[in-house]
Parts: structure tokens; C-alpha cells; sequence
């Protein structure tokens, strides 16, 4: 045998030995990682359930944050959590999705704080009006949305809001100008000086209307409603020192170049007899 196929033979076969000791590396390096996998999610359940089980875990207090029409033990009731129950065996989504079946619930965020404190943030929905439907009343919030149905138990004295329609798709821009309408009225006091508002009237051509418990019937039409009830608080004070204040009055605002007032009777009934113009809602 030549020197030439000895050398030939000797790097065959260590090429085969190299390859030989490569994968046994490969496959002890596979098993070692295999092994690391396995203690290091035996370690994980082991340790999460113990976590669960811990009574270092469990519930000690429940804190409902935010409500003020919405009895507490309403959301308590709704949310379904168990005495002693461990605070991370908790599904907070599912704890939300139950409270979120009220439909004084607009949102509500719920929260741990370890050890044994579960955070249930609550956000009420605000009715700001009534809409009348079929045989019954809604309570409508200030985006407009219609959560429920009135019952007994709703203690609200909102305004009406008449000449909508629910089922209306999209709804008339006017019914969002009326909601915003009642709260600039609330929020800048003016209700001091109209009364509560009793009644919305939304007409889709003359626009916005209003009735209030101290006998206005203001027509305002379909813009610049705060200009037009700063005009209005000069006409009342000038019937005030004319001594013409009192009573029903309709108050035609909607063109605030020609304000006209005129005295009614009570509200939607006109005087028999009485020539010229009458007014009803």
C-alpha cells in the first residue's frame, strides 16, 4: 500500500471520527436543552400553582371605585367573585364582561393590587334627557346613546325630547345639538334664569324649541343657541321692570334681528275667541 493511499484512508477516517464526535455533541446539546425545557416548565406550573393556591393570594378586600347612582352591591352582585377566592386565579375580563350587563355601566376597568386587593373602576353612564318611544320612556346620555328603558326604581327628573325617532339611521344632527343644548344650559346656570327645562321640541325646519316649568316657550331655531339665550336674558329683564314678566310666554328667538314675545295661556292650549296668531307645542 503507497504512502499516498495511506494518508488517503488515515483522513477518512478522521473526518469520520470528527463527524462521529460532532453529532454525538449535537444530540447531548439537543437532550441538555430538551431537559433545561422540561425542569423549567415543571418549575413554571409547579410554581403557579402553588401561587394559586397560596393564601397569601386570596381576596381580602374589594374596592368599587366611581359609582354614584349604582349600589355598590349591585356590582358586587354582578361581578360574581367568591369569598377567599385567590386574587390571580381571577379573570378581570371576565369579571368586566358580567358588571358591563348593567346598563348603567358604561366602562369599567378592573385591576389587582397585590397581595389581596381587586380594583373594580367603574364608570357610570350620565342620562341627560328622555326620549319617548312607543309606550314607554328612554334614558338617553349625552352622546346620545339610549341604554335603557325608564322604570320606578330610576329616580331622574331629565327633560323630554320629542320629535325624534330611535330607529332613525344616522340620527338627526339636531337631536346631538338638543343634548348639547341642555348641558351648556346646565353648565352655565342659565336654568337659574329659564327654569328647568321641561320639554325638547326637534324639528327637522324650524329646528330647535323649548318649554320650561316657569311658562317659557323659547322657538331658537337651528344655530347660535347661546348668542340667542343671552338675548333672552335681556328681553326677560326689560319685561321684568315693565312689570310683563309673569305668566306663559312664547319668546320667538329663532331670528334674533326680530325677537318677538308674545303672552300665552297654559301651555299647548290656545284662548278661544283670541284673533291673530296662537301657539302650541
Amino acid at each position: 500500500m503507497t504512502k499516498k493511499l495511506k494518508a488517503s484512508l488515515e483522513a477518512k477516517k478522521n473526518r469520520l471520527r470528527r463527524r462521529l464526535i460532532g453529532g454525538m455533541g449535537e444530540i447531548l446539546g439537543s437532550f441538555c436543552l430538551l431537559l433545561s425545557a422540561a425542569v423549567t416548565g415543571f418549575v413554571f406550573v409547579y410554581g403557579y400553582s402553588y401561587l394559586l393556591s397560596c393564601p397569601y393570594f386570596e381576596i381580602q378586600e374589594i374596592d368599587v371605585r366611581g359609582v354614584k347612582e349604582l349600589p355598590q352591591n349591585d356590582i358586587m352582585e354582578l361581578a360574581g367573585i367568591q369569598p377567599g377566592q385567590n386574587i390571580l386565579a381571577v379573570s378581570t375580563q371576565s369579571v368586566a364582561d358580567r358588571v358591563l350587563l348593567n346598563p348603567w355601566v358604561k366602562q369599567i376597568r378592573v385591576g389587582r393590587e397585590l397581595p389581596g386587593r381587586l380594583v373594580l373602576d367603574v364608570r357610570e353612564r350620565k342620562p341627560v334627557a328622555l326620549v319617548k318611544q312607543g309606550g314607554g320612556f328612554y334614558l338617553m346620555d349625552a352622546e346620545g346613546y339610549v341604554f335603557k328603558r325608564l322604570s320606578r326604581g330610576d329616580d331622574v327628573d331629565l327633560a323630554i325630547i320629542t320629535g325624534v325617532q330611535l330607529k332613525d339611521s344616522p340620527r338627526s344632527a339636531l337631536l346631538y345639538e338638543a343634548l348639547a343644548l341642555l348641558d351648556m344650559i346646565a353648565v352655565s346656570g342659565q336654568d337659574d334664569l329659564l327654569g328647568r327645562v321641561s320639554e325638547v321640541s326637534v324639528d327637522e325646519v324650524f329646528g330647535l324649541s323649548i318649554l320650561t316649568d316657569r311658562g317659557l316657550y323659547l322657538k331658537l331655531g337651528t344655530d347660535q343657541y347661546a348668542d340667542k339665550l343671552r338675548q333672552l336674558e335681556i328681553v326677560l329683564a326689560d319685561l321684568e321692570r315693565r312689570g310683563l314678566k309673569s305668566g306663559h310666554l312664547f319668546v320667538d328667538l329663532a331670528d334674533v334681528s326680530k325677537i318677538t314675545v308674545q303672552r300665552k295661556e297654559e301651555p299647548g292650549k290656545t284662548r278661544p275667541g283670541r284673533k291673530g296668531p296662537q301657539y302650541r307645542i
